[in-house]
C-alpha cells in the first residue's frame, strides 16, 4: 500500500487542475462585465487570441496557424455551450485549415503568389448561389434534429438552426471565393458578418459579437479596396 501512496497524493491536484480548466471553460464563468453585459472567460480569451490570430496572418506570420488551432478550439467549446450547433462544427473546418496553412506556408517558406482580384463567371454566381441554397437547408435540417440524433452528445435542441446553418455555409463560400480572390467573396463576408451580430447578440456573447462588428468593417474595406484593383485595371 505504502508504492500507492505518491500518486494518490498526486490526484487532488490532478482533480483541481482539471476542475479549474472546465470552469475557466465554462461560458457562465463571468470575467467581467461590459456597460452591464457579462462577459465569461472563453468568450473573452478567444475573442482576444483571433485578434491576435488574424494580425498575424495578415503579416504573414507562421506562428499563426498553430495560435489558430488553440483559438478554434476555445470557439468550439464556445459554441457548442450556446447550441450554435453550426457554428461549433465549423470550428473543426478552421482547425484542418490551420494544418494544412501551417505545412503550406512552412513548406513554401510563408510565402504565397497571388491571384489578380477579378469577378466571378454567371456560372459561378450561380452555382454559390444554389450551394448556399441547398447547403444552409439541408445543414439546417441536421442540425435541428441532431439532439434527437446524438442526444448523448448533444442533450439540448441547436437554437436559430437554419440561421446559424446558412451562414455557416455562406462562410465556406465566401472563404473558396476568397482563395481565388472573387470580389464577390466580400459581399459574402459582410452578409455573414451581419447574421453572426444578430446570432451572437441573440445568445448574450456580446464581446464576440463586438468582433464580428470589427470583422464586418474590416470586409466592407476589403470590397471596396478590391473594387478599387478592378476599376483600376480596367482603366
Amino acid at each position: 500500500m505504502g508504492s500507492l501512496k505518491p500518486p494518490l497524493e498526486r490526484i487532488p491536484a490532478v482533480v483541481f487542475f482539471v476542475i479549474f480548466f472546465m470552469n475557466i471553460l465554462n461560458v457562465h464563468n463571468v470575467f467581467f462585465s461590459l456597460l452591464g453585459t457579462p462577459v465569461s472567460c472563453i468568450e473573452f480569451s478567444a475573442t482576444v487570441l483571433i485578434t491576435v490570430y488574424v494580425l498575424l496572418i495578415t503579416r504573414k506570420i507562421i506562428w499563426a496557424w498553430p495560435l489558430g488551432l488553440v483559438v478554434f478550439a476555445l470557439f468550439a467549446v464556445l459554441f457548442y455551450q450556446v447550441r450554435l450547433y453550426s457554428d461549433f462544427f465549423e470550428q473543426f473546418y478552421y482547425i484542418g485549415n490551420c494544418f494544412y496553412g501551417w505545412y503550406s506556408w512552412k513548406k513554401a517558406g510563408g510565402e504565397k503568389k497571388e491571384l489578380d482580384v477579378s469577378y466571378a463567371t454567371g456560372k459561378g454566381r450561380l452555382t454559390a448561389v444554389l450551394l448556399i441554397a441547398a447547403g444552409g437547408i439541408l445543414l439546417g435540417f441536421l442540425m435541428s434534429r441532431i439532439h434527437i440524433y446524438l442526444p448523448m452528445l448533444f442533450p439540448a435542441p441547436a437554437v436559430y438552426p437554419y440561421i446559424d446553418a446558412a451562414a455557416t455555409v455562406m462562410g465556406f463560400v465566401a472563404a473558396a471565393l476568397s482563395a481565388q480572390r472573387k470580389i464577390e467573396s466580400w459581399c459574402l463576408w459582410i452578409c455573414v458578418n451581419v447574421i453572426c451580430i444578430g446570432l451572437y447578440y441573440a445568445r448574450d456573447v456580446k464581446f464576440v459579437m463586438l468582433l464580428y462588428v470589427f470583422f464586418l468593417v474590416l470586409a466592407v474595406n476589403g470590397l471596396i479596396s478590391w473594387g478599387r484593383q478592378l476599376r483600376g485595371k480596367n482603366l
